[in-house]
């Protein structure tokens, strides 16, 4: 009987190789039964295989031999198979990750928006959600780019919120940046999300009780502090790793 494809690695786990499958479901099931029965015999702990949607219909198969649901994206499912009980695997995630800019120009006036999506109607700091492998500082930029045409440069990494839980009852870490205006126009391409975007004074922005609490708050914490600036060091963790350091001045 033929085995799965796979590779182990330096944890005592077993990854199937997806790309690799045998054509018809019994030829992938004999295969995964021999793997299971090699992974008992040589101690393995974990048993890992990453689903493509056009071939979940293997799905039921794994089940049946006691894989579970680990993370998912849009086209690919993650099932592992615990060959004990006790067997340690790495959470799934379980944050999401958003940035709100700081940007206050020469003249003391701060960059705001409205949405059209939300119930909150006051103003608040531009920024959003990182999108898949995007680091904070590439997201932070594109945010205020998005929502309000300024162009920016990221200077420093402010201030950290954490709150859960949020949406898909996961925590959600807020980070607050402050960004240095390029240029200072203001140009709203997506008006279906954005319902206003403007320069407003800062004393005026602090001292409007229509605005949450919190924004005014984090404002007038933050505008004049130095925060955490972006060091290029080799933190020699991961070869292939994306590394993104901010450390205390």
């Amino acid at each position: 009987m033929s085995i799965l494809p796979h590779q182990t690695d330096i944890f005592g786990g077993i990854i199937i190789d997806s790309d690799q499958l045998p054509d018809t479901l019994i030829q992938f099931e004999q295969g995964l039964i021999s793997l299971l029965e090699k992974a008992k015999k040589s101690d393995f702990k974990l048993i890992w295989l990453t689903v493509e949607r056009t071939k979940t219909d293997i799905i039921p198969i794994l089940a049946t031999h006691n894989f579970v649901f680990h993370t998912c994206s849009e086209d690919t499912l993650t099932m592992i198979c615990r060959m004990e009980e006790t067997s340690y695997a790495p959470f799934s995630p379980t944050h999401t990750l958003g940035t709100g800019a700081i940007v206050i120009n020469d003249k003391d006036e701060l960059l705001v928006m409205r949405d059209n999506w939300s119930s909150y109607r006051g103003y608040k700091l531009p920024g959003g959600y990182l999108e898949q492998g995007e680091s904070i500082e590439e997201a932070v930029v594109r945010e205020v780019l998005e929502e309000t045409g300024v162009t920016t440069r990221f200077d420093a990494v402010l201030g950290l919120r954490a709150r859960h839980p949020v949406q898909f009852d996961k925590s959600n870490l807020y980070i607050v940046c402050r960004l240095v205006p390029i240029d200072e126009t203001i140009e709203i391409t997506d008006t279906a999300e954005v319902a206003e975007a403007r320069w407003m004074p800062v004393s005026d922005y602090l001292a409007d009780v229509n605005i949450h609490a919190f924004n005014r708050k984090m404002v007038a914490e933050l505008r004049n502090c130095t925060g955490l600036q972006r060091i290029q060091v080799d933190t020699s963790l991961a070869s292939n790793a994306q590394n993104e350091v901010f450390f205390a001045t």
